[in-house]
């Protein structure tokens, strides 16, 4: 079923990029439609006059369409099937909350989600001063929802989903993240786990970068094509695909790495066992439980956390052990481990680093050039008590 369901994917996007121009809406089908003048905010553009521009509702998309974006206390209405159609919506990080219970009528009023909940608490304890020099303030999409990555100054940026939970991808950290993650291969693989209820393998879903974007290659069977790195829609449309041992620079534009090598180590692991699965089903055995599968992230590497029946085990992306934990002596240790701290220190440029436990995690206090803080298991500065951050002699008094 789920092979199934990808190649019905990877089928529509080949259609929709190989498919005819529409016999109705051709090229001179526009020529003779007369637009609208789009409304004064739209055609500004700037930072108090602005909307959103949508696919026209009028056949063949022929005319721009655009919404005009209200302000905060500006009126508004959520409209009913009786109203004619809107020609303006709150603009972004607004909702429109009405005046009554039952009324269509409101105001353009800030969202009130748990992002914005955060912004609120940051900027009241930066008011108040008990804002940490670490600590940043949250960012939120047009729609209320987490932004996809969050950044640790000085250390790592990783992606989170539209509910703030922390996923897969992370990158050293920059000033600019946008320019270097978008987080949108590990989102949809987020999404596709809890559509199908389980994890998914290599070659049951498309392939992330280490950032959590689109790998610009993928290979589902054995077809291959480019794809862009932020949405995954390919990215030379017109180029047939490619079979997966004749992958190269020349067959396809996008590829770097070995003449008609695809998969990487934890990858070909992964495929190896469960295709001697499958031999072993096809004839009649089921001896699917002797067979223990490598656990690979979402970019063909090893994931952190590895195990035996003895140890739990750090590993890099390469799957050598950085770490191993006996899960009988030090239980307490191996339960929690995560591995996160490890990892970022191998991604990081700067030479301060943290400072990470035994089984690989963060530590709970971190100090950096004489001062000492509290920090989640993802890294980020948190204050508790009246302490937020304290001298490196004082470092006991933190409440972590």
């Amino acid at each position: 079923m789920k092979m199934i369901f990808l190649y019905l994917l990877f089928s529509a996007i080949v259609l929709c990029v190989s498919a005819e121009e529409s016999i109705l809406c051709t090229a001179s089908f526009c020529d003779e439609i007369e637009c609208d003048d789009l409304p004064p905010k739209c055609q500004i553009q700037n930072s108090t006059h602005n909307g959103i521009f949508l696919p026209s509702p009028q056949i063949c998309n022929c005319c721009q369409y655009c919404l005009e974006n209200l302000d905060a206390g500006d009126r508004c209405s959520t409209g009913n099937p009786s109203d004619p159609s809107h020609t303006s919506i709150c603009g972004p990080g607004l909702s429109c909350q009405p005046e009554e219970e039952g009324s269509s009528d409101g105001f353009c009023k800030r969202m009130n989600t748990a992002c914005h909940l955060l912004q609120d608490d940051y900027d009241t304890r930066r008011l108040d001063g008990t804002l940490g020099s670490l600590e940043t303030r949250q960012t939120c999409e047009d729609d209320g929802t987490f932004s996809s990555y969050k950044c640790i100054p000085g250390q790592t940026c990783y992606c989170v989903s539209k509910t703030g939970t922390r996923i897969f991808g992370e990158s050293d950290f920059t000033g600019l993240p946008s320019f270097k993650m978008q987080c949108g291969c590990s989102r949809a693989y987020t999404q596709a786990v809890e559509i199908m209820g389980k994890q998914l393998g290599p070659s049951e879903f498309f392939r992330c970068s280490s950032s959590g974007d689109y790998d610009v290659i993928q290979c589902i069977g054995e077809h291959c094509m480019c794809v862009d790195a932020e949405d995954g829609a390919p990215t030379y449309p017109d180029q047939s695909l490619v079979n997966i041992t004749l992958i190269s620079n020349e067959t396809l534009k996008c590829f770097s790495g070995e003449e008609g090598v695809f998969y990487k180590k934890c990858e070909e692991e992964y495929v190896a066992v469960l295709n001697e699965v499958r031999m072993y089903k096809q004839q009649g055995y089921d001896m699917v439980f002797s067979y223990t599968f490598p656990k690979c992230d979402i970019d063909g590497t090893y994931q952190p956390v590895q195990e035996n029946s003895t140890h739990k085990m750090c590993f890099d992306k390469e799957g050598t052990v950085l770490v191993a934990v006996d899960k009988v002596e030090n239980a307490t240790l191996a339960d929690a481990m995560d591995c996160k701290c490890l990892r970022a220190v191998l991604l990081m440029t700067s030479p301060e680093t943290p400072t990470c436990a035994e089984n690989g995690n963060y530590s709970p206090i971190q100090c950096r050039r004489g001062t000492c803080r509290c920090v989640d298991s993802n890294g980020n500065q948190v204050c508790n008590g009246p302490n937020c951050e304290v001298p490196e002699i004082d470092r006991d008094s933190l409440q972590c």
